[in-house]
């Protein structure tokens, strides 16, 4: 606190005060009613009311963030343990014996993801081959290099060099924000307990089979209740289907005198049907002990119990989603520093170089504010304005990182051609090859960064669009649930963007060995526009004479099919984008990369360089 002198106050006294014991008064009416205000009933009632809802979808994605950063330390702790063991610990110190056993780990890691998952993603499973192949051969690089004894020697550089500490502090920033809101999370201890019942499996379907002794001495109304001896989380239970073939009578007592609740009845041949969004009352108690049933025919019975189990709170799938694709991520990038230095050395320079060009600042200044603007802008949509939102928000970001990507391809690699340097970067032991790869991959990195952070914005915009809406409206409270679902419904779009991003930034690499700046930013460009409008040419042309459908699908041949990757009509419904269509686009840009990777080789091979 600043303290005034008598003079100053006598001097310069305001109205009423004509002393410094005056002014003292006056300075605790004003910090009481300071007080008051703050701690008005009406404003603690309103922050209860929309803190929770905003604050608890960033809680729940913080923690997915948190067990993926515990989940990395602690594997990468075991290895560093295991690479004291010298034939682990030296296993990579050739590269050819890494690399094979690499592929060995990662080759049984996929086979095993593949023949959990595939069986059962149903129509389209085998769109999943490819990306759970690619994810088990991250996972065995990693998994070999992080046993290597230099890798253990080289944690603190590796978490100070490069994009990863700009992708560590974006991320621990959005994650210290989501955990200081904890005191204001809506019934955590929940949310926390439904992570174990979260279904890494399958749909979460189990069948129980129950075989029920028949007494055929005795009358049906005299046969004993049975236990059931099957185990389940009724808590977690949202549908139930129940089918005998004799009929039996479900209670919750062996003894009948110490009924909770009168028994259930399941008649041959029929269907009991429960289900939790209906209120219905379960027809089994909650504790699988108490379950005793009882045969009243002169046969043995056969009870099917065909459960749905969902976690408590489905919202705590995310996490789980979230901790994988970040513990994936770090994975991916150590992998890489590990397996390729060479190539890494170069994505790392090129990624720091662009990063610390203006035009990254730009980019990044323009990225915030428009994605801050969105979110308290009114588009007058009625009701409709979060989707607007989303849409403008994920579409200025893929269009900024487009801007990064070709920019990068003319600065890095065209001018770098042009002016000579390529030439001194190949003069050492790198070959053309490693030097298209680095390039391309320390675009992307930089990228990557300027996704990341962009995307963490708008995250916590999208948080809080519903709440903002509903007070502009004077509409009802909004439930968290909402703010979580619309930011679930998002990211899965800010990934095909991203796809979306690297494809273009390919063909600017590729471009970029042959075209100058500008030239490849007109390409691009073009390439872009006709890439969007593929399908619906090929559509339109389908009925048409042969000529026109001829041209179609050549378009379709030569130009990439962007279409893939625009789900604007799923952002616009608000719809959930499935899982398989991700690994479908994941596929198209894996063929498409490595396509346009050997299209560069060949315009780069005879390249004069000097």
């Amino acid at each position: 606190m600043i303290s005034c002198p008598d003079f100053a106050v006598s001097e310069f006294a305001l109205p009423g005060i004509t002393s410094a014991s005056s002014f003292s008064s006056l300075n605790g009416m004003v910090s009481l009613d300071v007080h008051s205000m703050l701690t008005h009933p009406a404003l603690v009632v309103g922050l209860a009311k929309w803190v929770p809802a905003w604050i608890t979808p960033l809680w729940v994605l913080s923690i997915g963030l948190l067990i993926g950063v515990i989940a990395a330390v602690a594997l990468y702790g075991v290895l560093s343990l295991l690479s004291l063991v010298t034939p682990l610990g030296h296993l990579a110190d050739k590269p050819s014996r890494g690399i094979t056993a690499s592929l060995i780990v990662g080759g049984l890691i996929g086979a095993g993801l593949c023949a959990t998952y595939v069986p059962t993603a149903g129509e389209y499973a085998n769109t999943l081959f490819l990306p759970l192949i690619c994810i088990g051969l991250v996972l065995g690089f990693g998994v070999i290099y992080g046993m290597w004894h230099r890798t253990r020697s080289e944690w603190g550089s590796m978490i100070n060099e490069g994009v990863i500490p700009y992708l560590l502090c974006t991320l621990g920033l959005f994650a210290l924000v989501g955990l200081a809101g904890t005191p204001f999370v809506e019934d955590p201890r929940s949310i926390l307990n439904s992570i174990a019942a979260v279904n890494l499996v399958g749909d979460g379907t189990e069948q129980i089979t129950v075989v029920v002794k028949a007494s055929p001495e005795l009358p049906a109304g005299e046969a004993p209740f049975l236990p059931a001896n099957i185990d389940y989380q009724l808590r977690n239970v949202t549908g139930l289907t129940i089918e005998s073939d004799r009929t039996v009578l479900l209670g919750d007592s062996a003894d009948s005198a110490s009924f909770g609740r009168p028994p259930q009845r399941v008649n041959e041949g029929e269907k009991l049907v429960y289900n939790y969004e209906n209120r219905d009352l379960p027809p089994i108690p909650s504790d699988p002990t108490r379950l005793h049933i009882q045969n009243r025919e002169i046969d043995d019975a056969k009870v099917v119990f065909t459960f749905k189990n969902q976690p408590l709170v489905p919202q705590a799938s995310s996490i789980l989603v979230i901790a994988f694709t970040l513990f994936l991520t770090l994975t991916g990038l150590v992998a890489f520093r590990q397996a390729a230095p060479r190539v890494w050395a170069l994505a790392l320079s090129t990624a720091k170089n662009e990063m610390a060009q203006p035009l990254y600042l730009l980019l990044l200044a323009i990225g915030l504010f428009g994605v801050l603007l969105f979110g308290i802008y009114p588009f007058n949509t009625l009701g409709d304005d979060i989707r607007l939102l989303k849409d403008s928000g994920v579409t200025l970001i893929m269009v900024l990182g487009m801007v990064q990507a070709v920019w990068s391809a003319g600065t890095s690699v065209s001018e770098e051609i042009e002016g000579r340097t390529a030439l001194t970067v190949l003069s050492k032991p790198v070959s053309r090859r490693s030097f298209i790869l680095g390039k391309y991959a320390g675009i992307m990195l930089s990228v990557l960064v300027l996704f990341v952070i962009l995307s963490a914005v708008l995250t916590v915009v999208i948080s809080y669009k519903p709440i903002y809406d509903a007070r502009e409206t004077a509409s009802g409270d909004p439930i968290w649930q909402t703010g979580h679902d619309e930011i679930m419904t998002t990211l899965p779009v800010l990934g095909l963007y991203l796809m979306e991003t690297m494809a273009i930034g390919a063909i600017a690499v590729a471009l970029a060995t042959r075209l100058p700046l500008l030239a490849n930013f007109i390409s691009c460009f073009m390439i872009y526009v006709i890439g969007n409008l593929t399908s619906p040419l090929v559509a339109s042309a389908r009925d048409n004479n042969e000529l026109v459908g001829f041209v179609g699908k050549l378009i379709a041949v030569v130009i990439p099919n962007l279409n893939i990757f625009n789900v604007q009509a799923a952002v616009d419904t608000g719809n959930q984008i499935p899982l398989i269509y991700l690994a479908g686009a994941f596929n198209y840009l894996v063929c498409f990369s490595i396509a346009i990777w050997m299209l560069a080789m060949l315009l780069f091979e005879d390249r004069d360089l000097a």
